[in-house]
């Protein structure tokens, strides 16, 4: 705890000068260098400068412990993944933040707002704490450079730049000996889930499982689930059908007793992609189904699932209008051209294969492809091979088809 800071700080709020605090104590650059931490004054100048000011200095080392603890608490509901508490403690934080600002918890604190902010997807609040930090680095330990950078990994995860966000994570591994070690877990998740995005499927399941053991050794027990679910991902893409059934079945249970209704719509949707994949089209939709009426109608994920609904429906041979119609109505935003491109192919579908190739080519491919959407390339690229190896058109058969290998598996 640095006196010169809680001196500095009731002075402030006092309203005093430094030549009225100082005035027969000591000298005012004697009081200038307490303030700036640059010198340890004796104990009688401190108890005559807060005394001064009508502060006890023992009350002062109380508070302090009390901070500590409360910000132990706002870090741990980070771990733990219990927003709701998270919360609570943030505005009880909040409300200390002029004296938090004079102590050495400052830097954790607005770290970890940081990371409360992006946990409560709040993109506003969390873009200006992402500023503040930039200007504050300058001051951060070890501990703290690592913090930093990881929470830009998960920061810029949010906002959709993936490769942006595994680069920075690839990066920590040279100072992962600065990992605080109640983080380790979630550094592992971290980068298991970008790895999948990247389809590097054998580096993300060995993250996953070691994200599992750092969960289930400190009994965190919410996020254990969560790194279970891109476990159970990580079977379907490695066709490992069996391990990843079993895992879902697990995870749709426990998630509800748990009350963890989000992750709950994110098992059963990748638990339906499972089924499509093992071409049970039907019992996909009917999962789908459960979980598209209950998703709030602007969110992405009400998207995302309305796609794949409409991708089992189609394989099922069932009229689709009414699926397009609710993707449509549910765009929204100019910038959901992701959306858009795929609300535009499953009309195309009903027109000729002609048509339906040349959206492939000129629109879906260059999309996906430009904006970093790996799988949905791959797929496209995939039908555009086929096509152009029976009409014998064999430079863009192989263009087509050396893509899709070069962006497939795993990858250094």
């Amino acid at each position: 705890m640095n006196v010169g800071s809680v001196i500095k700080y009731y002075r402030s709020k006092h309203n005093l000068t430094q030549q009225q605090l100082a005035d027969g104590i000591c000298s005012i650059s004697h009081l200038s260098k307490i303030e700036s931490n640059s010198y340890i004054p004796h104990e009688s100048t401190t108890q005559a400068l807060l005394a001064k000011m009508g502060v006890r200095w023992k009350t002062e080392i109380d508070k302090h412990k009390q901070l500590e603890r409360e910000l132990g608490k706002f870090i741990d509901c980070s771990i733990y993944f219990d927003l709701n508490a998270m919360r609570k403690q943030y505005e009880e934080l909040e409300q200390e933040i002029d004296y938090i600002q004079s102590t050495e918890l400052v830097n954790q604190f607005e770290l970890y707002k940081f990371r409360y902010y992006i946990f409560d997807e709040d993109y506003e609040q969390a873009e200006c704490q992402k500023n503040l930090l930039e200007r504050l680095k300058g001051s951060f330990t070890a501990p703290e450079k690592w913090l930093h950078q990881f929470f830009l990994s998960v920061y810029y995860s949010m906002k959709g730049q993936a490769e942006h966000s595994l680069k920075l994570l690839e990066n920590l591994e040279e100072g992962i000996q600065s990992i605080p070690q109640k983080f380790e877990g979630e550094y592992y998740y971290q980068k298991a889930r970008l790895l999948i995005l990247h389809d590097r499927y054998e580096r993300s399941a060995y993250y996953a499982e070691l994200a599992v053991q750092h969960y289930q050794l400190h009994y965190n027990y919410i996020r254990l689930l969560h790194a279970q679910l891109l476990l159970a991902i990580n079977y379907t893409k490695r066709n490992l059908l069996v391990q990843a059934v079993g895992l879902y079945e697990a995870l749709k249970r426990n998630s509800q007793i748990t009350g963890q209704t989000e992750l709950y719509y994110q098992t059963v949707y990748n638990y339906a992609e499972l089924l499509k994949q093992r071409e049970k089209n039907d019992e996909a939709l009917l999962q789908l189904q459960e979980i598209k009426d209950r998703l709030p109608k602007d969110s992405y994920f009400y998207k995302a699932v309305l796609v794949s609904a409409l991708e089992a429906a189609v394989e099922t041979g069932e009229d689709v209008s009414h699926l397009i119609h609710e993707l449509k109505a549910a765009i929204t935003d100019k910038n959901d051209t992701y959306f858009q491109v795929y609300a535009e192919y499953f009309e195309k579908r009903s027109f000729s294969q002609s048509d339906l190739l040349d959206y492939y080519e000129e629109k879906m491919f260059p999309f996906f492809r430009r904006n970093g959407y790996i799988k949905e390339a791959k797929k496209v690229s995939s039908q555009l091979a086929l096509f152009y190896q029976k009409k014998k058109e064999w430079e863009k058969a192989h263009f087509y088809s050396t893509y899709h290998e070069t962006n497939g598996g795993e990858f250094t």
